[in-house]
């Protein structure tokens, strides 16, 4: 029996070497529409389909492919005796190949339902269900490895790559489909559901050495692809870098951010960044033994001379000069990434739970003055405004219950974790002893006050200011506590929760 490849494809780069290969072993060609016209400019004979379902392509193309003299040569078992008995009556060609790339609908997403593809993905996933017996190729990509594996299985594929090639097939249909569901959902298309991850890499170990753990990659590049010295990534050094990228993208002005356990341990801006990497590791130098350091500007020379005298496990900046680097390189564990994107935010936040998934919109809110009002007859001079917008920026990143103590841009004290406020309070004072004696400072919570407790602590301890959001049933009460000792309370309309 004669072997047919059904190629249709929107993307015709790269059919030359497929179609010369086909050739090579005997398989014929049949096409459709330009596809067809494409193949024969290239010099190769094609049957273009109409010739095969004895009926022309109708409704501008909307209807071309969908045959049942096509499906069937595509979906019978070839070992299923019934099947080749009413095969054999209807004198049907056998498709054993399918070759096709589907509508860039994600390229012209404007609800262009002329880019829906139908009889691609219908080929495709009959391909894939047949997969035993049919090769379906949905990705350009994988031209060199279908022509390698024809080459190494005498014009035929393996029933390993024909599966391989299926779920992919799978992948890219599921993926597709969903694209145009948020189209039609007035969804955001951006959204990570629309690049379900495939590709996944193996990590160093989970949380503990004993957990297996993998990286799903969804987008073109990933940390790995910034990577420019050390040992391969952790389950917890992805999570510290991203949350220490969170965390710096706040900030314009020269900023370094210290994260241990996904938790920022000391976060401080300033005229320079050499500046800024002290000024945060002030903060809790002994929290940030073994951390994650993130700089939104270029690491010097002279910076990394002070970043080689500390054990941090991994820097990440937005780029290197080249004598910086060779210092840092010389310690070969030491991970170093060059994030020059710093800008790039994930819009959501997925996370598996018992029985599934959750998922949320990230808050990616920016925030300024327009945030909050203050509450209290006393206001804070503007130069202090400028340490509780900044305050409040850190907090946002702080698992709660969480409180920050800032002073000229530059966290003195971080509490965070804790099971009540005044616990949070507490810690951040805690972390903070060493800095407090005759310093005047702000303050910032991730929530609302429940009580005066933690007001009381504060005040006692010279705080000058507290940002916190709204909405406790004691609001009237810390408010009157506020003005009776004189500290300027503001009211942000966001909650910053993070668990």
């Amino acid at each position: 029996m004669n072997r047919n490849a059904l190629i249709s494809t929107y993307y015709k780069e790269n059919l030359d070497i497929v179609c010369k290969n086909l050739v090579k072993f005997n398989i014929n060609i049949i096409s459709t529409g330009s596809t067809s016209d494409y193949i024969s400019s290239l010099g190769y004979k094609n049957k273009k389909i109409e010739k095969i379902t004895h009926f022309k392509e109708i409704l501008d193309g909307r209807v071309k492919t969908l045959h049942p003299k096509i499906y069937a040569s595509l979906l019978y078992d070839r070992k299923n005796k019934k099947h080749i008995s009413t095969f054999k009556k209807l004198n049907f060609p056998s498709i054993d190949f399918v070759i096709i790339n589907l509508y860039p609908f994600k390229k012209v997403i404007n609800n262009n339902i002329e880019m829906i593809d139908i009889g691609g993905v219908s080929l495709l996933r009959a391909a894939a269900k047949n997969y035993k017996f049919v090769t379906g190729i949905s990705n350009t990509k994988n031209y060199i490895n279908f022509i390698n594996d024809l080459k190494k299985n005498n014009g035929t594929n393996s029933i390993q790559f024909r599966k391989k090639m299926a779920t992919e097939i799978f992948f890219q249909t599921s993926k597709y489909d969903n694209l145009i569901y948020n189209a039609y959902n007035n969804f955001n298309t951006n959204s990570q559901f629309e690049n379900i991850a495939i590709d996944k890499i193996p990590l160093r170990y989970g949380e503990n050495p004993s957990q297996k753990s993998y990286f799903f990659k969804n987008t073109k590049k990933t940390f790995f692809d910034y990577q420019i010295n050390g040992k391969d990534l952790s389950y917890n050094n992805i999570l510290d870098i991203n949350a220490g990228l969170d965390c710096i993208r706040e900030f314009t002005e020269p900023s370094c951010a210290i994260i241990k356990h996904n938790n920022p341990c000391g976060v401080a801006s300033a005229k320079n960044i050499d500046y800024a990497f002290k000024k945060a590791l002030e903060c809790d130098p002994v929290s940030a033994f073994g951390g994650t350091i993130i700089l939104n500007k270029k690491v010097n020379y002279k910076l990394s001379k002070k970043l080689k005298k500390n054990f941090f496990e991994i820097i990440v900046a937005k780029s290197f000069e080249k004598k910086s680097l060779e210092n840092l390189k010389q310690n070969k564990k030491i991970i170093l990434i060059e994030f020059k994107n710093l800008k790039l935010i994930n819009s959501e936040e997925i996370k598996s739970v018992l029985g599934g998934f959750v998922f949320q919109k990230k808050n990616n809110k920016k925030i300024d003055l327009n945030n909050f009002k203050c509450m209290t007859k006393k206001k804070l001079a503007n130069n202090k405004v400028s340490d509780l917008i900044f305050a409040l920026k850190v907090v946002k990143h702080v698992k709660s219950n969480a409180i920050v103590l800032v002073k000229n841009k530059k966290t003195i004290g971080i509490g965070a974790g804790q099971m009540s406020r005044i616990d949070a309070t507490n810690l951040a004072l805690k972390k903070s002893r060493n800095k407090l004696k005759n310093t005047k400072f702000v303050a910032a919570s991730d929530a609302f006050f429940p009580f005066i407790d933690s007001l009381k602590k504060l005040v006692k301890n010279n705080c000058i200011g507290v940002v916190q959001p709204f909405g406790s049933l004691n609001d009237k009460k810390i408010i009157s506590f506020a003005n009776k000792n004189d500290l300027p309370v503001y009211f942000c309309n966001e909650r910053y929760f993070k668990h």
